[in-house]
């Protein structure tokens, strides 16, 4: 057994019985791209990290900066105005210095999106939530590719679940995107599509006006912890092969807060009745808000 080999073990011993020694093995020469390394994205990639996954991708454009003290793992004082992916490759790297991380500091972009997929095991899907047309083409690059990807949103103190693979419905079918939406009625289709049973709307107070104005929402640091161990949980489950994915047409809820946990299947995803209904709602309540919204994503 080399020294690297032995190191790997010693590091991961305490996730074996949970895993077994050859299940951690094969981790260690898997690689998973994580897009948006800040709230979620940042936790899942430190999660995935420690379950000992030998190698990464990374896309994030962005900088640390003061509000994203809250909930981003990789914001303190000492990282202010880095970029996430150098903070969060460094944060890897500490946990296990012989992991591999590919960073691509643009974020996601039709050029770059078939690098970032193609040689992934599994893809993660922790970009902002106004980041529409990046989302598209991760989506796109890996139905092509034929990846599995793994989403999740922080809302309140809840975090959702969804997966989208060869053998799932389509992201496009399951928020029902198409041809001639603009970037206001994806938006709206996304957030209906995330979370069918709106489990937080019970005590998350949501403004409209600073939603699509400024792009913040209210968040907090356990949504972001909850998704990311939802998401590094079901990773593990996809390169391992442990169980069934929780796929698509099937979405989880789980809120800590109300102690509720929903998961079911939304059989037709956004083009059933319900949620056609509730797209509708949706739509009634920001229409007023629509140009200035596609003025902020410009």
């Amino acid at each position: 057994m080399s020294i690297g080999a032995a190191h790997y073990l010693q590091r991961f011993s305490r996730n074996i019985g949970i895993l077994t020694t050859e299940e951690q093995d094969q981790l260690k020469n898997k690689t998973v791209g994580v897009a948006g390394v800040g709230g979620l994205g940042g936790q899942s990639l430190i999660n995935l990290s420690r379950m000992g996954i030998g190698n990464f991708k990374i896309a994030d454009l962005d900088t640390f900066d003061v509000p994203n003290t809250n909930r981003q793992i990789g914001a303190s004082f000492k990282t202010m105005g880095r970029l996430k992916v150098d903070v969060m490759s460094e944060m890897v790297q500490d946990i296990n210095p012989d992991a591999k991380v590919e960073i691509f500091n643009q974020g996601i972009q039709s050029h770059n999106v078939d690098d970032f997929v193609k040689n992934c095991d599994v893809v993660v899907d922790s970009l902002d939530f106004f980041c529409l047309s990046a989302r598209r083409l991760v989506y796109d690059a890996c139905a092509k590719h034929n990846k599995i990807v793994i989403l999740s949103a922080p809302l309140g103190f809840s975090a959702t679940l969804h997966v989208f693979s060869s053998t799932s419905m389509t992201a496009n079918h399951y928020f029902n995107w198409h041809q001639g939406m603009n970037q206001f009625e994806q938006m709206i289709h996304f957030a209906v599509g995330m979370a069918p049973s709106g489990l937080h709307t019970k005590y998350l107070k949501l403004s409209p006006e600073a939603l699509v104005e400024r792009g913040t929402g209210p968040s907090i640091a356990t949504g972001c912890t909850l998704g990311g161990s939802l998401v590094a949980t079901e990773v593990i489950v996809a390169l391992l092969g442990r169980r069934g994915l929780f796929e698509a047409p099937m979405f989880t809820q789980f809120d800590p807060y109300l102690g509720t946990y929903k998961r079911k299947k939304i059989y037709f995803g956004n083009r059933g009745l319900f949620q056609r209904l509730k797209i509708a709602i949706a739509k009634k309540y920001y229409g007023g808000l629509e140009k200035k919204f596609l003025e902020f994503i410009k």
